[in-house]
């Protein structure tokens, strides 16, 4: 069965240099979930070694918590893991 990406998921792949030095480390999409506007900050997570593929990261988009909907947000890493308070 083909692999179907869903809204909010992302897939990057290491990308074959082949002798061309300027070429991007890695490449990749995401599927967006929602309208996105300019300039808005969209967090994403990602995982190394998708099944079958070392050289290649699987994860999901999501939107930031809303501070006024929970209250002060919680800190967090850049992998969005929450720091000791």
């Amino acid at each position: 069965m083909r692999f179907e990406p869903k809204p909010g998921d992302v897939c990057l792949f290491e990308n074959e240099k082949a002798g061309h030095e300027n070429a991007p480390d890695h490449r990749g999409y995401f599927v967006a979930h929602r309208d996105i506007k300019a300039g808005e900050k969209i967090q994403i997570a990602l995982w190394s070694g998708r099944p079958g593929s070392a050289r290649s990261f699987g994860g999901k988009i999501g939107d930031e918590p809303s501070s006024t909907a929970r209250g002060k947000a919680a800190a967090t890493d850049l992998f969005g893991n929450p720091l000791p308070e």
